[in-house]
């Protein structure tokens, strides 16, 4: 039996061997108008339909794509907020250009989306075999959502607790410590190697492009930390046209609804201010975003100061070939409010605790180099080097706790358009991070892996994908780990606009250094090490159909079901008159579950509706009891309305009462009253003015958040924002 390091020697020199140098061949140009309208469209991408080569167009609308093969091509067309469009039959001539004008018919609801997240390329939604969820950069605006994880909160299938997120049922909270979601920014982890949390506070909304959320394992592909799913931020990309934003927001915070939950006379507020500037000259595009964002909390101790910082270039080297460069800086200090003194005093920290605060600094350079070899082989290089330094202070008995840490990344990818059944995607991926600090002393941890996936066209009608991936992966004392992971995958168009999916898929994730190796912590509730942790592994299932609606739209339906093998979830050990937190491995747990989401367009756009649904079943089969911090139904739905210059929107959440927390942290008496909990109903109303004139963008959005000041809690003795009122004015120019 061939061994690993032969199988991957022979991919990579297949891949290398399939070169083929572009002779005898011809182009294609032309221009992209809307239906029905003289003004060029700008960024529309151009496939070149069975290979790896494409465009875009430019401020005119204009696009040119050089060295076609001769013969009858197929080309796809396709921008956000139209609808794709393909051409088939293009014929082109050895030596010769060839000139097509396409115009694309305005779609206020994608159902053609194009996605990259879920196998590492451009691929068209209704070929992915997993469940997938596309928020873009309108829909975010729309809501006026100021940090990432709020725009989460409207993805069917996600729900957030305490800033932490659940794909699910896949994780509940851990304290902050590691994640079973994998974050990406760009196709890049953006995970800091001591703490192992999603830090979304590091992207700047402003400059998202879309959001792609998979669903399920996927450590196939992506390796640890993606047990419970992927969350890929795409950034914006960098406009022809030299573009200005310029975008302010005030809040306040609504009075407490008790007046013995008033801590403060003063009106509570926030406030931010971002500018951003983006042009290409010739080949070179680059862009600059700089924000700074003022938070004086509606809790004691919570207030904020946020500045962030990017820098991006993009380079075309030739047409096959281009380089894009990243910089971003996030630097952050505030208060800290970990729960509260008790139901009377919600808004209150406890005795010791009014002027505990953490600071961070954290910052990231990134590259990314795209060489298309040949018309059927592109090679990928990725590169991240992710610094962060993190320090918190509790003044009562604990001292300065700080961490440092650098982590380095480097995945390189080939994929290879075999023929016209088979597309291959083979890639090895390591990571090195090198921590020090207070808490964990100095540590080494990092891996290898190697990647595979075949995606074979049995049929018109039918795709087969099967990939494998082997991890290679050490965490410090806890040991070295071997983890292969494969999935499969089927998705069958039934008639046109219908499509069945299912996939099975295994995953698994190394314990985060914290979970092993923490120990800190505060008055009554301290972290202990466990280096006896094994790695969490999961298998998941899934069973699904898409529905498209025609231009009216699209709804989903999906069935899943995801078993756990050593789950690391905290625990409570009682010594003494303390309670320490240990990080266990739950030896058998289960999720099951459906969901559906509907997304509506009607009156050619003058009203979007979307409708998400997830139901879970959490089960800790070791206890026979519910996994903590997993509602079983959470319900979003939000609908815009457009007339003219005006719109307006509205939101609502609904999620079920969580059925266990930690109940120790309550009997002992670490948070009194923390047992208080209720189900979840928040509603949020916004309107919205365009006011541009003369090629002058001008918008104003005003938003009243939790309308009807409904007060609960996502984490134990953590009371969520009363109501509270934003106006947002941006200008582009």
């Amino acid at each position: 039996m061939a061994t690993g390091r032969q199988i991957i020697s022979g991919l990579f020199l297949f891949a290398l061997c399939s070169r083929v140098l572009a002779s005898g061949t011809g182009s294609i140009a032309g221009r992209v108008t809307a239906k029905g309208e003289v003004e060029a469209l700008v960024g529309v991408n151009i496939l070149l339909q069975g290979t790896v080569r494409g465009t875009t167009t430019n401020a005119r609308g204009e696009y040119r794509m050089l060295n076609v093969p001769p013969g009858k091509q197929t080309l796809v067309f396709s921008l956000v907020g139209y609808q794709r469009e393909t051409r088939s039959g293009v014929l082109v001539e050895e030596g010769k250009e060839t000139f097509l004008n396409v115009s694309l018919t305005l779609s206020p609801v994608q159902t053609e989306q194009i996605v990259v997240t879920a196998s590492k390329r451009e691929q068209s939604l209704q070929d992915v075999p997993v469940s997938i969820s596309v928020m873009d950069a309108t829909e975010i605006r729309h809501r006026n959502s100021l940090t990432v994880d709020d725009a989460l909160r409207y993805v069917p299938g996600v729900n957030m607790t305490g800033g932490q997120v659940n794909i699910r049922g896949s994780s509940g909270y851990s304290l902050g410590a590691g994640s079973r979601v994998l974050m990406l920014l760009d196709g890049v982890p953006l995970i800091p190697g001591d703490t192992g949390e999603l830090n979304f506070e590091s992207i700047p909304v402003g400059q998202v492009d879309r959001i792609e959320v998979v669903k399920g394992a996927s450590s196939a592909l992506y390796g640890s930390n993606a047990l419970g799913g992927v969350i890929n931020v795409i950034t914006k990309p960098i406009p022809e046209r030299a573009e200005t934003s310029i975008r302010m927001y005030v809040g306040l915070y609504n009075k407490p609804s008790y007046d013995q939950w008033r801590w403060s006379d003063k009106t509570r507020a926030f406030n931010g201010q971002s500018i951003s500037f983006a042009r290409k000259v010739g080949d070179l595009g680059v862009s600059l975003f700089v924000s700074r964002q003022i938070d004086d909390g509606y809790r004691q101790n919570d207030y904020r100061r946020r500045y962030n910082f990017l820098l991006k270039t993009e380079q075309n080297l030739s047409s096959s070939k281009s380089l894009t460069l990243a910089f971003g800086l996030l630097n952050q200090f505030g208060g800290q409010f970990l729960y509260w003194k008790n139901l009377d005093l919600a808004l209150t920290p406890p005795a010791g605790h009014e002027s505990d605060n953490v600071k961070s600094m954290r910052w990231y350079a990134s590259g990314l180099y795209n060489n298309a070899v040949s018309d059927h082989v592109l090679l990928t290089v990725k590169g991240q080097w992710y610094h962060n330094d993190w320090g918190f202070e509790n003044r009562l008995d604990v001292g300065r706790t700080e961490s440092l840490s650098d982590g380095f990344r480097v995945e390189a990818l080939s994929t290879l358009l075999l023929d016209d059944v088979h597309t291959l995607t083979a890639g090895l991926d390591g990571n090195v991070d090198f921590i020090s600090g207070d808490a964990f002393d100095k540590q080494v941890i990092g891996g290898l892996a190697f990647y595979g996936q075949d995606e074979m066209k049995l049929s018109v009608n039918m795709r087969l994908t099967l990939g494998v991936r082997f991890d290679f992966q050490s965490v410090g004392l806890t040991g070295e780990h071997l983890e292969p992971n494969p999935k499969i995958g089927l998705s069958y168009d039934v008639l046109d606009g219908t499509t069945l999916r299912a996939s099975f898929g295994r995953g698994f994730r190394v314990p985060s250094l914290p979970e092993a190796f923490i120990s800190a912590g505060s008055t009554g509730l301290a972290a202990v090490p466990n280096r006896d942790l094994k790695p969490e592994r999961s298998s998941s299932y899934e069973i699904g159909v898409s529905q498209s609606l025609g231009g009216l739209g699209a709804i989903d339906l999906a069935a899943f079901r995801s078993d756990f093998d050593n789950l690391i979830e905290p625990g409570l050990i009682v010594s003494g008159q303390s309670v320490l937190v240990q990080w266990r491995n739950v030896t058998k747990a289960r999720v099951r579950g459906f969901e559906t989401s509907l997304r509506l367009g009607l009156f050619e756009g003058g009203l979007v509706y979307n409708l998400g649904y997830t139901y879970v079943y959490p089960e800790d089969l070791t206890l026979n009891d519910v996994l903590k911090y997993r509602p079983r139904h959470v319900l979003t739905t939000n609908a815009v309305a457009r007339l003219g210059w005006f719109s307006a929107g509205v939101d609502f959440r609904a999620i079920s009462r969580v059925e266990r927390i930690d109940e120790e942290l309550v009997e002992f008496g670490i948070i009194p009253d923390g047992d208080e909990r209720v189900p979840i109903y928040v509603t949020n109303y916004r309107i919205a003015a365009d006011l541009s004139f003369n090629g002058f963008a001008l918008s104003a959005t005003l938003s009243t958040n939790n309308a009807f000041q409904h007060n609960y809690v996502e984490l134990i003795g953590n009371m969520m924002p009363p109501r509270t009122y934003v106006l947002i004015l941006e200008a582009k120019f």
